[in-house]
């Protein structure tokens, strides 16, 4: 931009003012001038745009500019790109988020956003990013996703949208309404500039912490490419920084991959455990150059904190132990800082601390480090190391330099020791004295909750009163008391001194002199305290009632309300001449309810409101497990629910009866409860369970709707032969290239699933949006098979990794079944004679509450039975609501007879399916179709 003769000159004039005064009034002077030309109707585009940079010069010296928004504007729409440059700048000065021309801004910047130059849409973006209101949040949220989306658009600009799409995330994430397009930016992940992979990678991290589940599928492309970068070396020069390839792409990976459990695959675990595996090796060479060490160990640090929370192998933690060691032994202070951190996180998660225990001294050693930021990390790594053997020493430690540390640090050391105490005490005497030195050492500096909380543990423990007792008459007895454990003694002795009102020394009349000898120098909220404590005494100690009512006449006077209340009331209560109400108000305070300690509330809210959002927490062994899904003893029993979970089938109890495998009684119960097929493992095609079911008993329809493909299935059976046509949708924004479509059989003896004749030829390799392509394959059921075949769909969009897709498809041993008409006589016989042979038998008692709500329930229920390949035979059942059908499964080894009953109670919500077949395999397949399409109702 050339510069202005007139900007400049009263640029020059401003420097020249020797004083304020002189300044002020220049501004005053110019503003004027302003006002007056932009009255002027015939100012062109060149004075507004000086005019404007004007007034944004005297608003970055602190100058109130109230006006000028709508010259702003009008350079906005210019379709000059200088002019439009100061247009949005002054936008994002000048105007706030209610401006009466922010709805203008809005709609120019929606045009921009499409403009045919580079250089406009980067100015739209910024200028939203700038601005970032929630009107722009909610309008243009969609033409930004459509930028970073669009095969069209340049790198620069995929970058530009990524970031302003982050921005907009994180001041209005319930306006941007990310659910609806979050699922097509994660393939982005392996897009081949570095550029965009790193500013998508900053986007996802975002939302990996609101969505976790709609973005799991970004770790696969996460760890895709951090083994192209770290093990393949696919990068460009370009991108390496003093020999380390992208080094700020490979820390947002690895903290990525930080919000989501272990992979369940063996090879993905093995994948990822190499790629940490080499980060770590090649951290043992020690770089000569700063800034090759810094960027190394900013990715090894990461590879570390990524190791520590996927728990995948126990010899990498081990080596991380070692490796962290070396680390916090560094002469350069972040090396430092950085080893205990990273060492906090991985006691915060390991069982066994003996291999961080090893550096306990070097460890203390650092709380007198000269920086504060590395004393900080010291203490949390105590914090998180600490355990039932180290406690004594950790606590006797940070109470030793508690009385040096920092101001800024003394309140977080107070809150750590007293829940350490809490925590790992296993001696009464031991808690007491270790809290009442604490409130003495850092009263000042901690809130009240400390104090109550100590409060709380000694009226939960007997044990705990008799010593408390002592201690705090002691310490009402000592030269000095500190405020907080003037509070903590009086409230103790209030409740409890008669414990010790018969010992040497402690007496009642010893324990009012105590506490009034530190009355008169604490605050009014002691003393108040101090006063309950003392009307209390009336009713636990006769004999000094006097004396305590002299002390209470004395404070009802106070020009303080609360102290002045208090006392005259409980002087009321002492001089009444029945004695009934007395005790009935000072009776003896009961436990406080078992909860989450306030401490540990207080602690919890202090790194939330301090620290970015983190996957574990200091010292919270337990709480880390849970948030890493790993419960003690029950891992594998979680894992199952979870799998029954998700995928909406049920899994069969094991160990609940005690038949053998071979027993009759075996053989029916597993009749009864076994897979008819194996559940899908992909989390689209649990999504798309409804679905599924559907096509289990239609045979055509939708089997998964994704962001970016819809796959629909038609198909036609002839027993032991089929048909199966799969048309693939292209539901994305861009192209979809290198497509590939294939199914597989798990069992090729039992199922054989090939292309129609000819079809291998046809598949597209190209398939535009909004677009179709369709593939058929030929089925032949060789023998009874209970494990569907799986549909493999391969694409790549807009340039990204291949995307490989693995869809289970809707082909049972039930869809080769003939319908067969019978005679009601032959039914109910061979109805009979299946059952007392106990060859195979299928059963559920399945909630059906849609006979209640639905009157076409029960024509739902025949037109699923007969979709499934059984003749329905009307009133062979005396109850008129049943349903009866028969049919034969045929395969190339054989023909299987089956039979079916269904029993509907609209007014239970249930109905019994019994399914009855010559071949057990038969019937368990069958009757877990059924069990499916009725929960997916």
């Amino acid at each position: 931009m050339p510069p202005m003769k007139g900007l400049t000159v009263f640029i020059a004039d401003l420097r020249k003012c020797r004083s304020h005064e002189d300044e002020e009034k220049r501004v005053n002077k110019e503003l004027a001038n302003i006002r007056t030309k932009f009255k002027e109707p015939s100012i062109n585009g060149y004075n507004r745009k000086k005019y404007v940079c004007k007034l944004l010069y005297m608003s970055l010296l602190g100058y109130d500019v109230n006006f000028g928004h709508r010259e702003a504007v009008e350079l906005v729409d210019s379709t000059k790109y200088s002019e439009k440059q100061v247009g949005y700048l002054a936008v994002s000065l000048l105007m706030d988020d209610e401006s009466e021309y922010l709805r203008s801004v809005v709609r120019a910047l929606r045009r921009d956003i499409h403009d045919g130059s580079e250089w406009i849409v980067c100015l739209a973006l910024n200028a939203i990013s700038n601005i970032g209101s929630r009107e722009m949040a909610e309008v243009l949220t969609s033409d930004i996703v459509v930028q970073l989306l669009s095969p069209a658009a340049s790198m620069f600009i995929k970058k530009k949208a990524a970031l302003c799409l982050l921005r907009l995330l994180r001041r209005f994430p319930e306006s941007v309404k990310a659910h609806q397009w979050v699922g097509r930016i994660a393939p982005y992940l392996g897009h081949r500039d570095i550029g965009v992979t790193q500013s998508v990678a900053s986007l996802m991290t975002a939302l990996a912490q609101q969505y976790p589940e709609e973005t799991r599928k970004a770790a696969s492309f996460a760890m895709r490419r951090l083994k192209s970068l770290v093990i393949d070396n696919e990068y460009t020069l370009d991108y390496v920084y003093y020999k380390v390839p992208a080094p700020w792409l490979q820390i947002k990976l690895l903290r990525l991959l930080q919000y989501y459990p272990a992979p369940e695959s063996s090879e993905a675990r093995a994948t990822l455990l190499s790629i940490l595996r080499h980060i770590i090796d090649l951290s043992q060479d020690v770089p000569r150059e700063l800034q090759q060490m810094n960027a190394q160990y900013s990715i090894l640090f990461e590879a570390i904190n990524l190791g520590i929370h996927l728990d995948i192998d126990q010899g990498l933690m081990q080596e991380c132990a070692v490796l962290l060691g070396r680390f916090i032994t560094s002469r350069e202070t972040n090396v430092r800082y950085l080893g205990l951190e990273t060492m906090a996180h991985l006691a915060a998660y390991i069982d066994r601390l003996d291999s961080i225990k090893a550096y306990q001294g070097v460890i203390v050693q650092s709380l007198r480090d000269r920086d504060i930021s590395v004393r900080r990390r010291a203490l949390d790594l105590l914090y998180s190391m600490c355990d039932v053997g180290s406690a004594k020493a950790i606590v006797s430690e940070l109470l030793r330099h508690m009385a040096m540390a920092d101001v800024a640090l003394r309140e977080e050391m107070a809150l750590k020791v007293a829940i350490l105490t809490e925590k790992f005490a296993t001696e009464y005497g031991w808690y007491v004295d270790v809290m009442m030195r604490l409130v003495s050492l850092a009263g000042d500096h901690m809130g009240d909750e400390v104090w109550h909380r100590i409060v709380q543990v000694i009226l939960g423990n007997e044990e705990l009163q008799v010593y408390a007792c002592k201690i705090s008459l002691q310490t009402l007895k000592a030269p000095v008391c500190h405020e907080s454990a003037f509070k903590v003694s009086a409230y103790v002795l209030g409740e409890f001194g008669h414990l010790i009102a018969n010992a040497a020394d402690s007496a009642p009349i010893d324990q009012l002199k105590a506490l009034q000898s530190k009355m008169t120098s604490t605050s009014q909220s002691a003393r108040a305290v101090a006063l309950t404590t003392v009307g209390k005494f009336i009713n636990l100690f006769p004999e000094i009632k006097t004396l305590c009512l002299r002390v209470l006449d004395r404070y009802r006077g106070a020009l303080d309300a609360e102290l002045q209340q208090r006392a005259c009331e409980y002087y009321a209560l002492g001089t009444l001449e029945g004695e009934e109400l007395l005790p009935t108000v000072f009776e003896e305070m009961p436990p406080f309810p078992e909860r989450q300690s306030a401490l540990m509330s207080r602690l919890l809210k202090r790194e939330a409101d301090t620290e970015d959002q983190r996957t574990w927490v200091y010292g919270g062994r337990e709480m880390n497990r849970e948030r890493r899904g790993v419960t003690s003893g029950a891992a594998s029993n979680d894992s199952r629910e979870a799998v029954a979970e998700s995928s909406a089938m049920p899994v069969p109890a094991t160990g609940l009866n005690d038949a053998s495998p071979g027993s009759p009684a075996a053989s029916k119960k597993g009749a009864q409860e076994a897979l008819p097929v194996e559940p899908p493992t992909d989390p689209s095609v649990a999504k798309s369970m409804r679905n599924y079911a559907r096509l289990l008993w239609e045979n055509d329809g939708i089997l998964f709707d994704g962001e970016e493909i819809q796959v629909g299935i038609v198909a036609q059976y002839k027993p032991p032969s089929g048909r199966l046509g799969v048309f693939l949708g292209n539901r994305a924004t861009a192209p979809l290239y290198n497509i590939s479509i294939t199914a597989r059989a798990a069992d090729g003896s039992q199922l054989t699933i090939q292309p129609a004749a000819g079809q291998e030829a046809e598949q597209p390799e190209t398939l535009m949006p909004l677009a179709q392509a369709r593939m058929f394959f030929d089925i032949q059921c060789q023998q009874v098979f209970t494990a569907a075949p799986t549909l493999h769909i391969g694409y790549t969009v807009a340039g990204c990794a291949p995307t490989v897709s693995e869809l289970q498809l809707p082909v049972t041993v039930g869809h080769f079944m003939d319908p067969v008409t019978i005679s009601v006589a032959d039914f109910f016989a061979r109805w009979k004679q299946l059952g007392d042979s106990g060859i195979a038998e299928s059963q559920h008692v399945l909630p059906s509450a849609f006979l209640t709500k639905d009157a076409a329930g029960l024509e739902w229920l025949r037109s699923v039975i007969g979709g499934m390949g059984f003749a329905l035979i009307h009133g062979a059942d005396p109850e008129p609501n049943n349903i009866v059908g028969v049919g034969i499964a045929t395969t190339q080894a054989g023909r299987f007879g089956c039979l079916v009953r269904v029993e509907p109670k609209p007014t239970h919500g249930l109905t019994r399916v019994t399914i009855r077949a010559t071949n057990v395999e038969v019937a368990q397949s069958i009757g877990g179709n059924v069990k499916m399409v009725f929960e997916s109702r």
